[in-house]
């Protein structure tokens, strides 16, 4: 494709996007005349970048890739910002459910948003298809007969990078940001350091969007430990990067894990910031020849690589539209029950499976950023350290989890 063609598609991408979020907030077809698909999401906030617009994106892809209809209906997408304010995604899920006849609700980055969100839908008997939020209580205490938990949790991203490293490193430092999100990135790499028998030297907490971090970066440095871990996301993330490398962090022996990282992330650091960082992902886009192409169709639309929540969209989405058309109705509990029989297949996932909690099960993947010089293309940009099988990341159902409604 030519760039004077990319441009005029990605005019269009956008236009459409425009389309949909005007959608959001107006009345939809009623639910009788369509299937209808709302996509609740960080739009114009901190994690617009890895959420947002692309998402609205995704979520269109995995419809117009099913055939754009089911039970002899046009599926339709609407989409919102919740402006990370529970209150407006509850205000939103609401008017969705009960004016206009949405059927599903997916999306949901911020954890708040999704337990806000996920309240309603499980008050309603109504579907609700978390691709963001992280937060263990969703596949716990606040797991749902009718929910579903695309995204990984902090168990899962964090607790699997503390796994892989600590075989090799056991002695770490904690860089946490000072809030829910980052405390339990934290607590559930904690846990299985503990358990493996390494050690935590030392813990500093941060404020989110943290301008300076360089006398929190001299506590690890003088903490002794080989291991600088990074409990926090976005803009913190990179910053704290960018500057771990100014106090030559790497030089004095210590290595860097993110325990809430995304690939896409890399391209904002220079070579030495970026270079053997260690972090788990739900998405490989190099995985396999179907991951690479569902990719690079992205990249046409969007001018830049898929997240891992934007991935999660995609294939919750889908896979959502596969078990209406198995159910023959978009009844929820028929459609749940369809969901977890049904196998979980495509581009983005590979396989994997819905589990009674609603936790959908597939691998995870530690990965290690490669340095400049080593990528060979912008696809290129990780080594794979291991890939992790379902059971291992996930765990067993959790105790508290409880399904009737």
């Amino acid at each position: 494709m030519t760039k004077h063609g990319m441009t005029k598609q990605r005019a269009l991408i956008a236009a459409a996007v425009c389309g949909l979020l005007a959608a959001g907030t107006g009345t939809a077809q009623a639910s009788g005349d369509a299937v209808i698909v709302g996509l609740l999401d960080d739009l114009s906030g901190p994690t617009a970048d890895l959420s947002g617009k692309g998402k609205v994106v995704a979520a269109q892809m995995a419809i117009d890739d099913f055939g754009g209809s089911v039970l002899g209906k046009p599926v339709r997408l609407l989409a919102s910002d919740h402006q990370n304010k529970p209150e407006i995604a509850s205000t939103q899920a609401r008017e969705w459910y009960d004016r206009d006849g949405v059927d599903m609700i997916t999306g949901m980055s911020n954890s708040a948003v999704a337990l806000a969100v996920r309240a309603i839908a499980r008050e309603r008997g109504k579907v609700d298809v978390i691709a963001g939020g992280t937060a263990d209580s969703l596949i716990g205490a606040d797991c749902s007969p009718t929910g579903i938990l695309w995204t990984a949790t902090a168990r899962a991203i964090a607790g699997t990078t503390a796994a892989v490293v600590s075989q090799t490193e056991k002695s770490w430092f904690m860089l946490t940001v000072d809030y829910s999100g980052g405390k339990s990135l934290e607590a559930a790499a904690v846990e299985v350091l503990k358990a493996r028998g390494a050690t935590v030297a030392g813990t500093a907490r941060h404020p989110f969007n943290n301008a300076d971090f360089s006398s929190f970066l001299l506590q690890a440095q003088s903490s002794g430990a080989k291991v600088l871990a990074l409990s926090n996301t976005g803009a913190d993330t990179l910053t704290a990067l960018k500057q771990a490398n100014e106090f030559g962090i790497r030089d004095g022996g210590m290595s860097i894990v993110g325990l809430y990282f995304d690939t896409t992330q890399i391209k904002a650091l220079e070579d030495e910031a970026v270079k053997g960082l260690t972090y788990t992902s739900s998405f490989y886009w190099n995985r396999d020849a179907q991951a690479t192409a569902w990719a690079k169709r992205f990249m046409d639309q969007r001018g830049v690589l898929p997240s891992q929540s934007q991935a999660a969209t995609y294939s919750s989405v889908l896979h959502y539209l596969k078990a209406v058309k198995a159910a023959g109705t978009t009844d929820s509990p028929k459609v749940i029950a369809e969901m977890q029989k049904i196998p979980v297949e495509d581009p983005v996932t590979g396989k994997g499976w819905v589990r009674a909690d609603g936790r959908v099960m597939y691998d995870m993947y530690v990965m290690r950023a490669k340095a400049r010089a080593a990528m060979s293309g912008p696809l290129d940009l990780v080594d794979l350290v291991r890939t992790v099988p379902p059971d291992e990341a996930f765990g067993p159902i959790s105790p508290e989890c409880h399904l009737k409604s």
